[in-house]
């Protein structure tokens, strides 16, 4: 029913499209009257820069001050071996087609360029698995006021058909980022292009490296970029992805399927077959997928983004009392499929627990914030019950110095597992839960935790830390 239900959403909208129509209106817009607007331009570009998530930002090195740069004419060096043009053609192109708006495939190089006067740029290698750094690109990055280094993935190494062969950067890249931090006189800033979650432990450990820029896959819309390096905007993104250790890799087999801890019944990838006998190699280990899982240190956490302010967290209302999980049994009894459970059954139950949080903006920048909510469940990390869980999450803008209050609540589900063979069952216990990411809190950001009983009747105890 759920299957069909979403088919019959699914083909109204393209009836509405006019897919299986004689020619529509549709048919006769033209990309620069919807697409290629002003509006719409406008609105890639800020998705570009809220997407753009702060990985590191030592002594305040971003943003950058356009003002005084130009005031002083001072030079400001670009290098990113992405930036040539097969790759950001290859880009745009990937779902978009090959006629961006304007006809302007933007660069990282022409994106500083908007804010800046004085500036080069360079490849600093050909692409993004080319070896051989340019001697002109080492020698622009020594006597550069400001270095922006563009690094990552491009096509070659990861899409749609082709999984990338590694979660580290490529060997000429890496040398390429040593040469230039070395040789540059102040601390770098580096960006990271990727869909792909990249170790970067030597990057975000180098003295060298100032401030690191995580940005996704922007393609043309890039040029948002520049809004966030140079304090138009301020950073609010965070990681979608767990960023793992290198050896990571080694230890488990992309063929292994499996979310929790516990041995692999696949070969250690970095064991390499006696022709097809994979006989004499010993078994993996899972260490655990995603944050819900993973049982390792991550080089970057999910969730993980720091800001150009600070902000405070404070929860202002919590479950005042016990907190009966008797409706999730009547909802798993009441479903016909309850290992699958509609999004309407969902919300037809009133919310069990319910927290505000207040974010308050402690330092001196308008901004963004992202706040996430998490539950530990009972025995976490324990018999495949998950470390943690995210149940909601907000984007609000505050103001510095002023105060948004955001509202958050599990779903009845979240109070729920699923056993080895499938069947969902109610989780009671005592929770913990907390809003932001603890490993960002020493740098800024918010950070709160709290815990709470769930029973069928008592609870014991309930209250904030």
């Amino acid at each position: 029913a759920d299957l069909d239900a979403r088919l019959r959403y699914q083909f109204r909208l393209r009836m509405r499209l006019g897919h299986f129509d004689p020619p529509s209106p549709l048919d006769d817009l033209r990309p620069e009257d919807v697409v290629c607007t002003e509006y719409a331009k406008a609105l890639s570009r800020d998705g570009a820069a809220q997407g753009a998530t702060l990985l590191k930002n030592d002594g305040g090195l971003l943003p950058l001050n356009a003002s005084a740069l130009n005031a002083a004419w001072k030079n400001v060096t670009v290098i990113s071996p992405l930036d040539n043009e097969a790759s950001r053609k290859q880009l745009a192109g990937y779902y978009g087609g090959d006629r961006p708006c304007d006809m302007k495939f933007w660069s990282l190089a022409a994106t500083v360029q908007e804010h800046v006067c004085e500036g080069n740029a360079f490849l600093g290698i050909e692409n993004a698995t080319a070896r051989g750094v340019d001697a002109k690109a080492v020698a622009a990055a020594a006597s550069a006021h400001r270095v922006i280094l563009g690094v990552g993935t491009d096509l070659t190494l990861a899409r749609e058909g082709y999984d990338s062969r590694e979660i580290a950067l490529q060997e000429g890249q890496v040398f390429l980022i040593k040469q230039i931090a070395d040789a540059a006189k102040e601390p770098i800033v580096v960006i990271i292009f990727t869909a792909v979650p990249l170790d970067i432990s030597d990057l975000l450990a180098n003295p060298k490296v100032g401030a690191v820029l995580y940005a996704g896959q922007p393609s043309v819309a890039i040029v948002g970029l520049g809004d966030i390096l140079f304090g138009k905007k301020a950073p609010a993104g965070r990681m979608i992805q767990t960023v793992y250790p290198k050896d990571y890799a080694d230890e488990i087999s992309i063929f292994d399927f499996n979310l929790r801890p516990g041995p692999s019944t696949w070969h250690r990838p970095d064991c390499k077959p006696v022709g097809k006998d994979y006989s004499h190699c010993p078994k993996g280990t899972n260490p655990g997928r995603t944050h819900r899982f993973y049982v390792g240190k991550p080089v970057v956490p999910f969730g993980f983004g720091l800001s150009y302010t600070s902000f405070k967290y404070e929860v202002v209302t919590a479950p005042a009392g016990p907190v009966s999980l008797a409706p999730v049994h009547l909802l798993l009894r009441s479903t016909a499929n309850p290992q699958f459970i509609s999004h309407a059954a969902r919300e037809g139950l009133s919310e069990l627990v319910h927290y505000a949080v207040n974010i308050t903006n402690v330092g001196k920048v308008d901004s963004d914030d992202v706040v996430l909510g998490f539950l530990k469940p009972p025995g976490a990390g324990q018999n495949g019950m998950p470390l943690q869980v995210l149940f909601g999450f907000e984007r609000v803008h505050v103001k510095a110095g002023e105060t948004v209050t955001v509202s958050l609540y599990p779903a009845a589900t979240d109070f729920t597992q699923v056993d080895r063979d499938g069947k969902r069952f109610v989780l009671s216990g005592d929770y913990g839960v907390h809003f932001g990411v603890r490993e960002s809190a020493a740098q800024g950001m918010g950070f709160v935790e709290g815990r709470f009983s769930t029973v069928d009747g008592e609870v014991d105890h309930i209250g904030f830390i």
